[in-house]
């Protein structure tokens, strides 16, 4: 477990994501992401399964007939009626189903971006400090 936080503290969270996105693209290979990052060929593949089992976890459908689990009875806390949980059910669902797209699309765009500045040498994204045009 030391050995995790240590890697955590040394490598950002983003930093390992984004190279994995790049090993998934074919951008680089696993040697050359555990040399870039300083790290063994067993720590990518760990974060390469990592990721993995999250984005299966993502699409994995969620079991509604499964009961909650119990919960202790306060006495500000009212029952629902089955039509609010069903009501909050398909709102669940629904808004799953928008993030799911929201996160295709970012993904997709930031490809589209990285994809552009490497392979084409355009680079799409605003730079931080940009100069003011003379023309103004």
């Amino acid at each position: 477990m030391d050995r995790l936080v240590k890697l955590r503290m040394k490598q950002p969270e983003g930093v390992m994501r984004q190279i994995v996105a790049q090993i998934l693209l074919g951008q680089l290979n696993i040697d050359q992401a555990a040399e870039r990052l300083k790290v063994n060929r067993q720590t990518v593949l760990r974060w390469m399964r990592k990721i993995e089992e999250e984005a299966n976890q993502r699409t994995a459908p969620i079991d509604f007939e499964k009961p909650p689990p119990p919960q202790r009875a306060t006495k500000y806390s009212k029952p629902k009626e089955k039509s609010q949980v069903d009501e909050l059910r398909a709102k669940v669902l629904a808004l799953e189903e928008q993030l799911e797209e929201a996160n295709f699309k970012a993904l997709y765009y930031s490809t589209l971006v990285r994809i552009a500045k490497h392979e084409l040498g355009v680079d799409i994204e605003k730079k931080s400090v940009t100069k003011p045009s003379g023309s103004c």
